[in-house]
C-alpha cells in the first residue's frame, strides 16, 4: 500500500469517527429535548390537578359554610319560637300586679269598652302585644272576667297566637 491509499484510509476512517460523534451527539440532544418534553408534559398536568383539587376543597368548604349557616338559622328559628311560646305562656299567667299596670296603661290609651269589646288597636296581634302586654284572649280573662275557654273561643284566629290555637282546639 502506499501512501495515499493509508492517507486516505485514515481520512475516511477519521470522518466515520466524527459522523458517529455527531450522531451520538445528535441522539443525545433527541433524547434529551424529549425528556424535557415529557417533564414540561407531566409539570403540566400536576399543574392541573392541583388546581382541580384546590377546586374541590373550595366547594367543600362552602358547602360546609353553608351547612353550617342553614343549622345556625335552625337553631336560631327554634330558640325565637321557644321565646315567643315563654313570652305568650308569660301574659297568660299574668297576676293581679300586672292587671294594675295595665289598667294604667288603658287610662293612658283612652277609655276602657265596658261592652266586652278590645281597646282600640291597629287590628294587628302585634299591634295589641306591644300595646297592651298581653294577647287579646289574656286581655279578655283578666279583664273582662270570661274562662280561657270563652276567651278564646270569641277571639279570631288571626289574633290568637299559635299555642292560644292549639289550645283552643283541645277545648
Amino acid at each position: 500500500m502506499n501512501k495515499k491509499q493509508i492517507t486516505s484510509a485514515l481520512l475516511c476512517l477519521g470522518l466515520l469517527l466524527l459522523a458517529g460523534c455527531s450522531d451520538q451527539s445528535s441522539n443525545k440532544a433527541d433524547a434529551s429535548s424529549s425528556s424535557k418534553a415529557k417533564s414540561e408534559r407531566l409539570a403540566k398536568e400536576s399543574s392541573k390537578k392541583k388546581a382541580s383539587e384546590s377546586e374541590q376543597q373550595k366547594r367543600d368548604s362552602q358547602s360546609q359554610a353553608d351547612s353550617a349557616s342553614i343549622e345556625q338559622n335552625e337553631i336560631d328559628a327554634d330558640n325565637a319560637f321557644a321565646e315567643l311560646e315563654a313570652a305568650t305562656q308569660e301574659s297568660s299567667s299574668a297576676t293581679e300586679d300586672h292587671t294594675t299596670s295595665n289598667s294604667e296603661q288603658q287610662h293612658q290609651a283612652g277609655s276602657q269598652p265596658s261592652n266586652g269589646e278590645l281597646p282600640p288597636f291597629d287590628g294587628t296581634l302585634t299591634d295589641f302585644l306591644n300595646k297592651y302586654g298581653m294577647t287579646p284572649a289574656a286581655y279578655k280573662v283578666q279583664h273582662f272576667g270570661m274562662t280561657p275557654m270563652e276567651a278564646l273561643q270569641s277571639t279570631p284566629d288571626i289574633l290568637e297566637t299559635s299555642g292560644e290555637i292549639q289550645t283552643e282546639g283541645g277545648y
